[in-house]
């Protein structure tokens, strides 16, 4: 079995209650486990700006797990935003 390679994880409804749970706690880990070292581009509807973005994942990580500072700031260099549907 070969090794897959992704250039970029693209995600839709990044403002929602799946990702606000589930998806931010999961890619926080993936980064600490070293398995996460591309672009993440949320899309929504909501009109966002990257700073809203990153303290609405803050508040994910503090509600749905713990915050590591470095894992954190390695998720927010390569969070990217598009709002749009």
């Amino acid at each position: 079995m070969t090794d897959t390679y992704s250039d970029t994880l693209v995600f839709f409804g990044v403002t929602g209650d799946l990702a606000y749970k589930q998806v931010f706690p999961a890619l926080q880990s993936m980064i600490r486990h070293g398995h996460l070292d591309m672009p993440v581009i949320g899309v929504a509807g909501r009109p966002w700006s990257i700073e809203q973005l990153q303290a609405h994942v803050r508040a994910s990580l503090e509600e749905h797990g713990s915050v590591d500072e470095k894992a954190f700031a390695k998720l927010c260099s390569l969070l990217q935003y598009v709002s749009g549907s």
